[in-house]
């Protein structure tokens, strides 16, 4: 029987297999696609606080810049001093799965799983490898498995609240800045959220997040900034913005996506994935040394994740529901607002989008009348 099966081989269940095997944890890592990273469905913006975790060369870009598209605006441009990383995430995930496989962790391929238990002695996972079923126990069993998580749907009776769908294309298409990403905003190209396109060179990243289904009608609206006969691949995917009441249960517990731990403002689920597989790793280890995998002994899991992360989490969704409820009247308002030289300044010195609550209240703290423009 294995100390734990971790499903999904992600960042966050990589980085959890890599963890726990270098405590001497025998760990197996399912991954249900044939290939690790494969497909790709992220658009891999990042910070360089993930790479103080993970060792990767997969880097596709550095950028110190936005340039942000209000409804009927000129763009306003954000630089920062401190450059956000556009990553390879397909290779990125490859290096972190090395890292666990390199710690001693079993990872197997193809191997999609069908059914998740927790039981009195141990937890069994139902998975098809290679064609073939197969069973394995285990004292735990994790849940890496992104929005679509069967360890979720299996053994707990929740989902997340809100999630948003994406389209995104890989053009070739060289934007002609570099060192910026664009972000647009409206209801023209989204339904509460926003779209981007993301420079790599000769290659773009170009895309359209919405609240609920319509992504690739308001992609058409986007494309038509872009070369419509550039188009070199298609990908999408579900991303949870609202984490679930309970990540973790008796033997069992979610990390990254799986558990809606994911940035809401941006949906970004790398660094927070990558937190929360750290945490899931500390509680882990104190289960088996105590021997106790009860979900009142679990709970830890989400008391120290949160501890770190949860109060930006909780502050991002409240701002992303009021973003969601703007009108392109009040964007306008608020963009008059922010291109202000001064709140330029506040944006340009305190923005982090790993923790964009604080420039949300520094900004409102700076100019508190901002508040009425946000329903006008």
């Amino acid at each position: 029987m294995k100390d734990a099966i971790v499903v999904g081989a992600g960042p966050s269940g990589s980085y959890l297999s890599h963890l726990l095997s270098r405590q001497g944890f025998d760990i197996m890592n399912l991954e249900e696609h044939p290939e690790v990273g494969r497909p790709v469905d992220c658009t891999g913006v990042v910070t360089k606080r993930v790479f103080s975790y993970v060792r990767s060369s997969s880097i596709a870009n550095r950028v110190k810049g936005a340039n942000v598209f209000f409804p009927g605006e000129d763009p306003m441009h954000i630089e920062k001093s401190e450059e956000t990383i556009v990553i390879y995430r397909d290779a990125f995930d490859k290096d972190v799965s090395a890292m666990a496989i390199d710690s001693g962790t079993d990872l197997r391929v193809n191997a999609r799983v069908s059914a998740v238990k927790a039981g009195r002695e141990y937890a069994e996972v139902t998975f098809r490898e290679n064609g073939n079923m197969r069973a394995e126990r285990a004292k735990v069993v994790v849940g890496a498995d992104g929005a679509n998580s069967i360890v979720r749907k299996d053994l707990y009776n929740e989902k997340p609240k809100r999630v948003i769908s994406t389209y995104q294309v890989d053009s070739a298409f060289r934007m002609d800045d570099q060192g910026s990403v664009s972000v647009y905003l409206g209801s023209e190209v989204s339904r509460g959220f926003f779209a981007w396109a993301v420079p790599t060179g000769n290659i773009s990243r170009i895309g359209v997040g919405t609240l609920g289904s319509g992504t690739r009608s308001y992609y058409e609206e986007l494309s038509k900034h872009f070369p419509k006969d550039a188009v070199l691949g298609i990908n999408g995917a579900p991303i949870p913005i609202s984490y679930l009441r309970k990540t973790y249960g008796y033997r069992s517990l979610l990390v990254g996506d799986a558990g809606g731990i994911v940035k809401p403002l941006t949906g970004g689920g790398i660094y927070t994935g990558i937190v929360s597989a750290k945490h899931a790793a500390r509680a882990l280890a104190e289960a088996f040394e105590n021997s106790d995998f009860s979900a009142e002994f679990l709970s830890r899991y989400q008391k120290y994740w949160k501890g770190e992360i949860g109060r930006e989490l909780w502050m991002d969704g409240l701002v992303q529901r009021m973003f969601a409820r703007m009108s392109d009247h009040s964007l306008k308002a608020i963009y008059r607002v922010l291109s202000s030289p001064k709140i330029l300044d506040t944006i340009n010195s305190v923005g982090d989008i790993d923790y964009p609550s604080r420039l949300v209240l520094s900004v409102i703290a700076r100019h508190p009348t901002i508040l009425l423009n946000m329903f006008s």
